[in-house]
């Protein structure tokens, strides 16, 4: 087990084939631990899930680099591990996790060593883990819905599982009923088994907090920015933060657009209605154009679904389509930003119905909203955004293109807000920037 916890911090240099394996070995670990010994297996699994819930707290920082599962499309842990679910009032969700599995391995090893004074820690732990297992059943159906997958979460799945098995064992072995049982261990009544775990959650939770508030940014886009941050009239750091599209970017005059219509900066955002980063970056692009009147925005479909993008392998976003045509009946009705906003708000909600709903809310006539959307020209539409995103190279959302500080051509933005910031305070400040080169 502690070899498969150390190479948890190390999964960059493994395969996906090695990863499923390690996921496993973990697996085959925690479930022989608990067929030799109940307690044991609290703790093997316990301290699986620590391993991974770590991993996965310090993979969720904004600044992290890309981790070890992204494997292809259907399986990418940071599109989870990101998203607006994986957060609890600002928390990382995987950090209490890692509470949680910390105080299980805690009571799983104290039981093992002085049975007498947690007799009841089958029970607490049991009851911990059948709410383990009912959130992941809701973390799985949210993956569902998102059309992607985590390997890390799928392992703490399994973890889950097979730590409320031990739990069972555990309840069983003392000879006590699992109501009883349960309400003496969480009273801490002949039982020190709470007061260990209470005391082991909250250590590993302030711990693993003080950690992740002390990374250093760590993937390439950040580590930009802050090099431009820090010398924001430099060339070569500010050259970094963009780099040429792979073609011209064609508009094509139904584009909407925020801000000034004579602003020299302009700013075009592709983006997906079901995309949690695209939902995550639209209020602070919308503040971006607030902040600064010489730049406008314009907006352009990417959905990431085969159902309309032939350049995606996969159904994917599979409402993403049909929101995308939504927003261009919007946009007939001069309520496109206020019809956006909305559905980028409850990403989770965009079925035709619900569209219905938020155009009523957005202002909207909602005969008319309904006759365009059953039109096909509002899918053409989306098509027609679809294919200049295909021109300059867009591969995800949100794609950011900027025209007017490196001459009058458009460049691709390698970052989000921030780049953009700083990069029009170098174009006022007359800072020649650089040709770009091709991304990638």
């Amino acid at each position: 087990m502690p070899t498969v916890l150390v190479s948890l911090f190390f999964v960059g240099a493994l395969s996906p084939g090695a990863l499923m394996g390690l996921i496993a070995a973990g697996w085959l670990v925690a479930a022989g631990a608990t067929a030799w010994r109940g307690a044991a297996g609290a703790a093997a699994s316990g301290a699986l899930g620590l391993g991974v819930s770590l991993y996965l707290g310090a993979q969720h920082h904004a600044a992290a680099g890309a981790s070890a599962c992204n494997v292809s499309e259907v399986f990418n842990c940071d599109v989870v591990n990101r998203s607006e679910f994986s957060e609890l009032f600002g928390i990382p969700i995987a950090f209490l996790g890692s509470a949680f599995y910390g105080a299980v391995l805690l009571a799983g090893l104290l039981a093992m060593r002085r049975p007498d004074d947690h007799k009841r820690a089958g029970h607490v732990i049991l009851a911990g883990g059948a709410l383990s297992l009912l959130y992941s059943a809701f973390l799985a159906a949210v993956s569902a819905q998102m059309g992607v997958y985590c390997l890390m979460c799928i392992c703490l799945y399994g973890a889950n599982l097979i730590l409320t098995v031990a739990g069972v064992r555990m309840a069983r072995e003392s000879g006590e009923a699992m109501g009883p049982g349960l309400t003496a261990g969480l009273m801490g009544k002949d039982d020190k088994t709470i007061g260990g775990m209470l005391t082991a959650g909250l250590v590993v939770f302030i711990a693993s907090m003080a950690w992740y508030n002390s990374m250093e940014p760590a993937n390439p886009s950040a580590a930009n920015a802050e090099a431009a941050q820090a010398n924001p009239t430099d060339p070569v750091a500010l050259r970094k933060l963009y780099s040429a599209p792979a073609g011209a970017l064609e508009l094509d005059g139904t584009e909407p657009v925020l801000g000034s219509p004579s602003a020299p900066y302009l700013l075009v955002e592709f983006a997906d209605f079901e995309c949690p980063y695209c939902g995550m970056v639209f209020p602070e692009l919308h503040d971006l154009v607030d902040q600064n009147p010489d730049l406008r925005m314009m907006f352009k479909h990417y959905p990431i679904s085969n159902i309309c993008n032939d350049s995606v392998g996969r159904p994917g976003h599979t409402l993403a389509c049909g929101a995308a045509a939504a927003t261009e009946c919007a946009r007939q009705q001069g309520r496109f930003w206020e019809m956006s906003e909305l559905m980028f708000k409850n990403q989770q909600f965009l079925n035709p119905p619900d569209l219905v709903f938020m155009a009523k809310q957005a202002g909207l006539d909602g005969a008319a909203f309904e006759t365009c959307a059953s039109d096909p020209r509002a899918m053409e539409a989306v098509k027609a955004d679809i294919g200049h995103a295909h021109t300059v190279g867009v591969a995800g959302t949100p794609s950011l293109y900027l025209k007017g500080v490196v001459g009058d051509d458009f460049v691709r933005v390698e970052g989000g807000p921030e780049e953009i910031r700083l990069l029009l305070q170098a174009a006022r400040e007359g800072v020649a920037l650089a040709p770009p080169t091709p991304a990638g």
